[in-house]
């Protein structure tokens, strides 16, 4: 079996075929008259070369992946912006990586920041622009407000110049009901992100209210009450206690009718990190350990109703994080500038503030823009590196040298393995 993780094309063929051509090959890169040849392995390495697998320059392949990074990295005709209006939330989260200073955006912030978005649109640069709303926890009072004045704002702003804007928001869920998802429909959010953390019973040992109550059922409601006017993204935070849960869960989704559009709504799952001392426990799937887990789940059918919970084929990464993007930037509540949402609360690791009409930027900005998987780091030399492009900025500067880089994709770990089951779906 061949797979290339440059061209993504896979093949199999008789080995014996195969080594016929790989002399085929060998002879003509060293000039040599090849003795001679059937048409059929002519044919084979043809092809073979053609879809990537034999390569003249290594150098120039490596080139190419490294100025399609280039590219994404450098592209200045987007605005994209993640907005926390709030800092605190309602839940009381085990293995919440925040810092909560439970700050709320202040009437002079929410202008800074919306003067800072029309002074940039009205330079002409842009022809997009996206916000995602985040926290804490955004749908909490004060925040909804600072989303409103935002959000209309930002909308005429773009509407004047012809500028499409979209915008999604990330909430727990809890406080989510008609009324609001239709105030959000109407200030152009189209997707919500919601947490589950598996079934009842274990959802509601970590995502808890502050007085320690559940919210499984309440925030169930709330995604089925509102499904016709929002998208829903249902994330489930994978340890090993509630691992084993993952089919069950998905079950109560389509059971209870959540999944039976998957246009209007998705279902996948997350490894809970070791940012916190949560997680310092060996409850903490590795990154090897939570793919192998994902695999396994293919193999027992997890996608078979059409809802695609784990990959089933390697695609190419055609965008780069937007943290180390030129115009991406994460607004703090009190005005504090971020390149990564994992940084909020962390007032040493803000690059610059909100100031009148513009930012201010610090010395911190140099290392988002300064950020290339290609250079000093594993990533250079490995396969992957066409399909991951470095993975997640932030890990992979985090995990930089340590014996697990939590920026690795899935298809490290597993591809050889997942490439036989393929084979074998096929034979059956």
């Amino acid at each position: 079996m061949l797979f290339n993780t440059h061209s993504l094309h896979l093949g199999r063929l008789k080995a014996s075929l195969y080594g016929d051509v790989v002399n085929l090959i060998a002879a003509l890169n060293a000039n040599l008259r090849a003795s001679t040849v059937a048409d059929e392995v002519k044919r084979i390495a043809f092809e073979l070369r053609h879809r990537g697998f034999f390569v003249d320059d290594p150098a120039q392949e490596r080139s190419i992946v490294m100025a399609r990074f280039d590219r994404k990295k450098a592209g200045r005709d987007h605005l994209g912006l993640t907005i926390a209006p709030t800092d605190g939330c309602n839940f009381a989260c085990p293995y919440c990586y925040e810092n909560l200073n439970y700050v709320n955006m202040s009437g002079e912030t929410q202008r800074r920041v919306a003067a800072f978005i029309e002074n940039g649109l009205a330079t002409g640069n842009y022809r997009s622009m996206h916000v995602t709303w985040y926290g804490g926890e955004p749908l909490m009072p004060k925040s909804l407000q600072a989303i409103e004045f935002l959000s209309e704002r930002i909308i005429d702003a773009c509407s004047a110049r012809d500028i499409s804007y979209s915008a999604n928001i990330i909430s727990n869920g809890y406080f989510l009901n008609r009324a609001v998802a239709g105030r959000l429909a109407k200030w152009r959010v189209k997707l919500m992100q919601v947490t589950l953390d598996g079934p009842r019973e274990l959802h509601n040992q970590t995502r808890v209210l502050k007085n320690g109550a559940g919210t499984f059922d309440r925030i169930l409601e709330n995604i089925k009450s509102c499904s016709d006017l929002l998208r829903f993204s249902i994330r489930m935070n994978v340890t090993a206690e509630n691992a084993p849960s993952i089919a069950k869960l998905k079950r109560i989704l389509r059971d209870e009718g959540v999944l039976k559009d998957a246009g209007r709504t998705t279902f996948y799952v997350s490894p809970v990190r070791s940012y916190t001392a949560t997680c310092q426990s060996s409850n903490c799937l590795s990154n090897e350990s939570f793919y192998r887990l994902q695999f396994d789940l293919l193999k027992k059918g997890i996608n078979e109703d059409g809802f695609q919970v784990v990959e089933e084929y390697p695609i190419a990464k055609e965008s780069v994080c937007t943290a180390v993007g030129p115009n991406s930037f994460v607004v703090g509540p009190d005005g504090d500038l971020y390149k990564c949402w994992l940084d909020i609360g962390r007032h040493e690791l803000a690059v610059g503030r909100i100031g009148e009409g513009s930012i201010e930027l610090n010395e911190n900005i140099g290392k988002w823009r300064g950020f290339r998987p290609f250079n000093g780091t594993s990533c250079a030399s490995c396969t992957m590196l066409p399909i991951c492009m470095g993975g997640c900025p932030e890990l992979n500067m985090r995990s930089a040298g340590k014996e697990e880089n939590q920026a690795c994709c899935n298809w490290k770990y597993y591809l050889r393995d997942h490439l036989l089951y393929l084979a074998e779906q096929d034979n059956s």
